[in-house]
């Protein structure tokens, strides 16, 4: 999951999600990997954003779609 700053967190449902995630030739999964990979290389400054408004106000779709997402499947992963 991300932490999103406040001012780039946005409302969207599951399918609006899935649409944003899936893209023309990926999977979702795919792209929630992509994303996180994005992150990642930003988080280890050998990415082109200044900081982390920048990253986010580029990527709040994609990261947000993320969230709904990974919220949704969460609990097919979660062990009793």
């Amino acid at each position: 999951m991300f932490i999103i700053p406040k001012q780039h967190q946005m409302d969207m449902n599951l399918d609006i999600s899935e649409r944003i995630l899936k893209g023309q030739s990926t999977t979702v999964i795919d792209m929630m990997e992509h994303v996180k990979s994005r992150w990642e290389l930003h988080c280890s400054g050998h990415d082109f954003f200044a900081d982390d408004d920048e990253f986010f106000d580029c990527w709040k779709y994609e990261v947000n779609a993320y969230n709904v997402i990974y919220k949704a499947m969460k609990p097919l992963f979660v062990e009793d």
